[in-house]
């Protein structure tokens, strides 16, 4: 019987890296309208300031701040009231000594204005007439030419993933279109003679496949299309006639199930076949180990077979595929939160564990901020997948954790 020869995680991730060095991502322009989600693939800088002019953030009066010092209900600070700027306008009049002009939010600062006072504290007493009954500090109510930002500061970072503020501050800037990474394309194929369709009625030893739809919502949520999701039996032919005819549209194909060393697994033999050369196949990794990894170089196409349980399927395809992708693309990964361990938990020495975990408020008497709750399952539970926030890696070399030891969760993304 062959044994597994496992890679670590780290030295799966990487192989895979190195052996798909080839293969390009490409770069496309969207337009704000479709750029929410899409990931950032060059630098962007400023290239004027926002705001454009110093605008009044109150409905007031634009006055030189030093008119206004001492005043209060008992001794207003008197003004004259040389005139208005609306919203739109260019401000035209000035602000000099003791003299204050009408604005509104938005509004252009007048020339010599150092201040806004809000309405609610003035009174226009007589016609041009005003008494203002608090003082204001310099620069308060306004905000300055290029206070939110300055012509030649950076906006966005390659590798950032836009939301809707960042689409917003390119609107601001004038800049319609922005630089993104190209969807890579992703072929799902899930394997078992027991996997039925969602659709189609139980029988015998049937289970509804939900292998496909987990993966495909991962790699569309991670920035990634997917072509077609595939069902093959446990039959070698089938399987590599399907994996065969993803090669000429797809970058990746994720393979589940078929990977271990069961009578029925094929995917070593299909992926040997279509590549000539399997880099990895195991890795010291619960849950995971089955998990097999080749290129196929004249098409630029990465073969990933994972477990066939829904929930390491998943797992492991974010910590390789998406440890890829953020690689290439220079994405952005959530940093781990500090947490404390609420209870004693074993592992296999040998094998990295990930354990899956629930974040909870810490409390005073943890004296931690939040509480890592061990999600216990086994890897064929979907449903621990979507209770846990993020997993706790528990080192080979270690047998486990206790309860009150402090732990870094990785957050699933």
């Amino acid at each position: 019987m062959e044994l597994l020869n496992t890679d670590t995680l780290e030295e799966a991730q990487r192989k895979l890296l190195e052996e798909s060095k080839d293969l390009k991502l490409r770069t496309e322009v969207a337009e704000l309208s479709g750029a929410l989600g899409r990931i950032c693939a060059r630098d962007v800088a400023a290239g004027e300031n926002i705001p454009p002019f110093s605008r009044s953030t109150v409905d007031g009066y634009a006055v030189r701040a030093e008119d206004t010092y001492g005043a209060g209900e008992a001794g207003p600070a008197f003004f004259s009231v040389a005139g208005s700027v609306g919203i739109e306008e260019q401000a035209c009049v000035r602000s000099g000594p003791q003299t204050a002009v009408r604005v509104q939010t938005g509004s252009m600062i007048p020339e010599g204005a150092t201040a806004v006072l809000m309405s609610e504290y003035a009174e226009e007493y007589a016609p041009g007439k005003l008494a203002a009954y608090r003082p204001v500090s310099e620069g308060e109510n306004l905000m300055q030419t290029g206070e939110d930002l300055r012509q030649g500061d950076q906006v966005l970072r390659r590798g950032r993933r836009l939301t809707p503020a960042d689409v917003g501050i390119l609107a601001g800037l004038g800049i319609p279109s922005v630089e993104v990474w190209s969807l890579p394309a992703v072929t799902v194929i899930s394997t078992g003679n027991e996997l039925a369709g969602i659709d189609e009625p139980l029988s015998g030893g049937k289970i509804r496949d939900m292998n496909s739809y987990v993966l495909a919502a991962d790699a569309r949520r991670m920035g990634m299309q997917v072509r077609r999701t595939l069902r093959c039996r446990d039959d070698e032919t089938e399987i590599r006639s399907a994996a065969a005819g993803a090669l000429a549209d797809s970058d990746i194909i994720l393979l589940s199930g078929g990977s271990s060393k069961g009578q029925k697994d094929y995917t070593k033999q299909v992926f040997e076949a279509l590549s000539h050369r399997v880099f990895t196949h195991g890795i010291a990794l619960k849950p995971g180990k089955p998990t097999i990894l080749a290129y196929e170089r004249e098409s630029r196409t990465i073969l990933a077979g994972l477990p066939g349980h829904p929930m390491a399927a998943a797992l492991v395809f974010q910590l390789l595929i998406g440890a890829w992708y953020r690689e290439r693309t220079g994405a952005q990964k959530m940093l781990p939160y500090p947490a404390v361990l609420t209870e004693n938990v074993s592992s296999n020495q040998g094998r990295e564990t990930c354990l899956l975990v629930e974040l909870l408020p810490g409390g005073e008497e943890t004296g931690h901020r939040y509480r890592a709750v061990p999600v216990r399952a086994k890897s064929g539970s979907l449903s621990a997948l979507s209770r846990a926030v993020g997993y706790v890696r528990i080192p080979r070399a270690r047998e486990g954790m206790r309860r009150g030891e402090q732990v870094w969760v990785e957050v699933l993304e």
